[in-house]
Formats: C-alpha cells, sequence, structure tokens
C-alpha cells in the first residue's frame, strides 16, 4: 500500500508540472553549465517582539508601523543608491525577518558597505525611537542567490547564524569578513570605524545612534529611552535585558560626548 501510495503521489506532481515541462527543464540543466553563487554584501535583521505584537488586540496598529517603516526604508535605499552610485539593494521581507543585499561590484567595494551599513543605521534608529521595534541582525560576505521568489546561499546561513547565535542583544553585528574586505579597498571616502563600534564581547556593530543629524538629539533621545524603559519595567528579564543593552550603549555615547558639552546628565537609570 505504501509503495502504491508514492506511485500516486509521484503521478500527481508529475500531472502537475506536465512531462514535456519536464523533459524540457532536464534538457536545460544538462545544457547549463554549472557556475558559482554571486558574492554579495548580506544584513539579516529580525524584529524583535513581533510576535508579541501580533497577539495583542491592537497588532493591526502595529503593522501599519511595520509597513511604514518599511516603507521609509526602501527610500531610503533608493536615496542612498543615487548619491553614491551603486546598484539597487535587493531588500526582502519574511514576517519579522528582513533580507537588504547587493552584490559586489570591483572598484567600488568600499563604498557599497558604507551604503548597506548607512542604510541598516537609520533603519536600527528610526526601527526603535520612532515605532519601538529594536532590531538583531547580522552583515556578512558571502555566496548568494536572489531574486523576486528565491533567497539561497551560504552568505544568507551565515548572516542569520550571526544574528541568532552572536548577536544576543539589539545590535547588528558586522562580521570579519566585511571588516577585512573594506580594509582591502583602495581610496576610501568614509571611515567604516567612525560607523561601527567595539563591543565589550569582541564583536563589532552597527554604531546606529550616529545616525542621528547631531549630538544635541541626545536630550530627546534620553527622553524617549527613559519612556520605553518604563514602558517595559514590568517585563520578564530577558526583555529588562535587551533595554538594559540599549540603555549601556546609550550611555556610553553620553559619557564619550563629555568634552563637547554637559551630555552625561542624560544618562538613563538602568532597569
Amino acid at each position: 500500500m505504501e509503495d502504491a501510495s508514492k506511485k500516486r503521489g509521484t503521478k500527481i506532481a508529475v500531472s502537475l508540472i506536465g512531462h514535456t515541462e519536464i523533459e524540457k527543464l532536464l534538457k536545460e540543466l544538462e545544457l547549463t553549465p554549472s557556475r558559482s553563487f554571486d558574492q554579495y554584501i548580506i544584513a539579516y535583521i529580525d524584529f524583535l517582539g513581533i510576535k508579541q505584537r501580533m497577539k495583542k488586540e491592537n497588532s493591526y496598529d502595529s503593522l501599519h508601523f511595520l509597513k511604514a517603516l518599511l516603507a521609509g526604508a526602501k527610500k531610503k535605499a533608493s536615496f542612498i543608491q543615487k548619491i553614491n552610485a551603486i546598484d539597487d539593494f535587493s531588500i526582502k521581507v519574511f514576517s519579522d525577518n528582513i533580507v537588504i543585499a547587493q552584490k559586489l561590484q570591483a572598484g567600488i567595494v568600499n563604498d557599497q558597505i558604507i551604503s548597506i551599513l548607512n542604510l541598516v543605521s537609520l533603519l536600527q534608529f528610526e526601527a526603535f525611537f520612532q515605532f519601538d521595534f529594536p532590531l538583531r541582525g547580522g552583515i556578512t560576505i558571502g555566496d548568494l542567490f536572489i531574486d523576486d521568489s528565491v533567497v539561497w546561499g551560504t552568505g544568507l546561513i551565515e548572516a542569520y547564524q550571526i544574528e541568532s547565535q552572536l548577536a544576543n542583544f539589539p545590535r547588528v553585528i558586522v562580521s570579519q569578513k566585511v571588516i577585512d574586505e573594506y580594509e582591502g579597498c583602495q581610496g576610501k571616502s568614509i571611515n567604516l570605524f567612525s560607523m561601527i563600534k567595539q563591543d565589550i564581547d569582541g564583536y563589532w556593530f552597527v554604531d546606529y545612534l550616529m545616525a542621528a543629524p547631531n549630538i544635541q538629539l541626545i536630550p530627546q533621545i534620553s527622553a524617549s529611552l527613559s519612556h520605553k524603559a518604563a514602558l517595559h519595567a514590568h517585563e520578564n528579564d530577558r526583555v529588562k535585558q535587551k533595554i538594559n543593552w540599549i540603555i549601556s550603549y546609550f550611555n556610553s555615547l553620553c559619557h564619550e560626548m563629555r568634552d563637547r558639552g554637559d551630555f552625561e546628565k542624560y544618562v538613563v537609570p538602568y532597569l
């Protein structure tokens, strides 16, 4: 009976596709030479807390916020592409994840790296401070195939593993591959290390607070972060740990800016 069901299943599958189409596909595969994947810079981003928001009565409002955020990200991507004269970003959304990728091009790799860091930085800043979506992710360089329906390749796996196994906190980690690739470029127009920051565990992450137009926004950021901390004061320890990481990140900025003003008065207390 089992063999018969397998045969029936095979016949159904074949009938859905069609014998002619299968024969044509097999011939094309035989004639197509094997080729390697293209090298991409890839950002894999996870929107933290999305599942919890889906369960709430006002989840439709959160959906609108998410759509507005993603629409804004695409507009910013278009602007960044134009000013840096680079190809389009490929942006794919999967429920509570987003993949941003761009195929590397010889001669402009440094601009591509800076551009994707700039885009992720702006996305992360607005996601948290305007829409209360903390983000976590990983950025790397690796093999990838991406089109309108499929994202495939070891580069995607590596970016996902960085996000899921290393990031831990609301930060987007930049892999050593990206840093090494940048340092091997010639004629760098912008210093990569002005856009990333090294955490106490040695990992480099996107310094998205530097996406603020100027340091005079520190008082507003402090007020916003204090408000968000109060909202999460009764959450579980795991959520508090994430909020405390953001507080620590912001407070370190206040300490670093103490020579440029009395910014240490804006530090936010931990939960």
